[in-house]
């Protein structure tokens, strides 16, 4: 079966998988029903939150960031339902540190950095083994010759 796969065949092939793909990456994207996950984790975290400001006026000290392992591994109260925290000053000046929703903005990033990164891996490696093939055909020309010429 994979004799009737000519270089042409499986090029085109691998354009259409990876077109399909990114189209579902896409719509997968605009269409997910993560703002219906978040308002659900967040109804959970109210219930889940130890401290907040009594007057309800507070000001950010530092913003959402992941928790340290030594946070998650103490299994700190504002760290256990998603592994990302902020730390808050209350009018008081008392600092109180709760959970908070994770930036879907900052893994997408990461993701497509991710993406990029294996395709330019994916480009360079493509080219290395082009070269090598090349390399390899040219050996196998001059020992053919080198046969040839030697009229064995």
């Amino acid at each position: 079966m994979i004799e009737f796969c000519t270089k042409k065949r499986m090029l085109i092939a691998l354009c259409i998988l990876l077109s399909v793909s990114f189209v579902i990456l896409l719509v997968q994207s605009a269409w997910s029903t993560h703002h219906s996950i978040r308002e659900f984790n967040t109804l959970q975290g109210r219930k889940e939150r130890n401290e907040s400001c009594s007057s309800g006026n507070e000001r950010v000290l530092k913003a959402c960031h992941p928790c340290t392992k030594l946070d998650l591994r103490r299994e700190r109260p504002s760290c256990r339902l998603w592994g990302y925290m902020e730390v808050i000053e209350c009018e008081d000046k008392k600092e109180i540190s709760r959970n908070c929703d994770i930036d879907p903005d900052k893994h997408a990033t990461r993701f497509w950095v991710f993406e990029l990164v294996c395709l330019l891996i994916g480009i360079a490696s493509y080219f290395v083994v082009k070269k090598r093939q090349k390399r390899l055909d040219t050996f196998l020309m001059e020992k053919i010759n080198k046969q040839i010429s030697e009229g064995v």
